[in-house]
């Protein structure tokens, strides 16, 4: 055998050697893919969790199409919504589907992180052809931050009258508004190109961080429930939060219940100037504030001082954080997806019917 053969068989195997190395994780993490299910949830993504654990396996109610108009304000509408992604996030499920769907309102809604407040409210469709309700939507963990965005309060901390707050309806019954289609979430790959094999690899590496170091690495926290029946997932008795539900009450104790007050106040007072247009701010509650009567973790119980804030400001903040635990108390299913920060379609009912009796209620005392 020549010297130049042995050194070509050599390289060869070397270079099956190098390919076999390179293969079999790559194989190991489709078929891990394969197991974890297609990606459907925010929380499953930023997590890199299974989709099989904590996706959710109950139908959902959507429209074939949103039953409002998105970002196009260039017309006069009756309800003007401007919000982050509990505004934007899944066209087909909105409750701005639902109060179309019950009022026959026409809604256009503009997102908050392309549009101002003050944009919209100099413009000239909102001028000449005021809306007959301004609907304001941020997600409880930024709220803070967000109205600090839309208006300041150069010290000035309105005397608001103390009012005793609307109860929030009992949510035993769910509204009936007719859904045109039923949703079921896609537990199998339709194509095997679309295996994700990063979110694969994240999976096993956090997996093995989490079970070794008992910590979490991700943004995505898993609580205990003491109820079995909240969710339609594998694993019910626990689920999956946003590590910002736990980070905001630093930023809610900086900007403090006065001060969100005051600025809360101040833009109502230029939302209804015009005399015509009537206020609303919806805070929908993060969803360990939802489900915090459940969770295992006695820390995390009392982290929200949405019902203070709330309680203020009665004529302008419905309570959906009433609404959405009666609604969850009473074991409605989903009503946040197990693996999203988002309502399922029967949050959505809740908050529709939630905004539409507080309409029908006087703006002022």
């Amino acid at each position: 055998m020549s010297f130049s053969t042995s050194s070509s068989r050599a390289h060869r195997n070397f270079s099956i050697g190098i390919l076999l190395l390179a293969f079999l994780p790559a194989a190991l993490f489709f078929c891990v893919g394969i197991y974890l299910q297609p990606l459907d949830g925010d929380l499953t993504r930023i997590g890199s969790h299974a989709e099989r654990d904590h996706g959710w396996n109950g139908p959902q109610a959507v429209f074939d199409q949103p039953r409002y108009t998105q970002e196009d304000y260039t017309r006069k509408h009756d309800m003007v919504v401007v919000g982050d992604s509990f505004a934007m996030a899944m066209p087909l499920h909105q409750w701005q589907n639902q109060v179309a769907a019950a009022t026959g309102m026409s809604i256009v809604t503009v997102s908050s992180y392309t549009t101002t407040v003050q944009e919209i409210l100099q413009s000239s469709v909102f001028a000449l052809q005021p809306p007959r309700y301004f609907v304001l939507t941020y997600t409880e963990r930024h709220f803070p931050s967000q109205i600090g965005k839309d208006v300041q309060c150069d010290g000035f901390v309105p005397v608001l009258p103390i009012l005793r707050p609307v109860a929030a309806k009992p949510a035993s019954a769910l509204p009936t508004i007719d859904h045109p289609r039923i949703l079921h979430r896609q537990t199998h790959w339709s194509d095997w190109r679309d295996v994700k094999l990063a979110h694969a690899a994240k999976h096993v590496v956090y997996s093995v961080v989490r079970r070794a170091f008992d910590y979490e690495p991700t943004k995505a926290l898993i609580i205990g429930l003491s109820r079995p029946d909240l969710f339609s997932s594998a694993k019910p008795s626990s689920t999956l939060v946003f590590r910002g539900d736990v980070e905001k009450v630093a930023q809610w104790r900086e900007a403090g219940l006065d001060e969100l007050s005051c600025r809360i106040e101040k833009l109502r007072q230029r939302v209804e100037a015009n005399g015509h247009t009537r206020f609303i701010l919806l805070v929908p509650p993060d969803k360990l504030t939802a489900y915090s009567p459940w969770t295992t973790r006695r820390d995390l119980q009392s982290l929200s001082q949405l019902a203070e804030l709330s309680q203020r400001h009665p004529a302008v903040m419905p309570r959906l954080d009433q609404a959405l635990i009666s609604a969850i108390d009473r074991g409605h299913q989903d009503v946040y997806l197990p693996n999203n920060t988002h309502w399922g379609s029967s949050g959505h009912l809740v908050v529709a019917q939630t905004l539409i009796d507080f309409m029908k209620l006087p703006a002022r005392p």
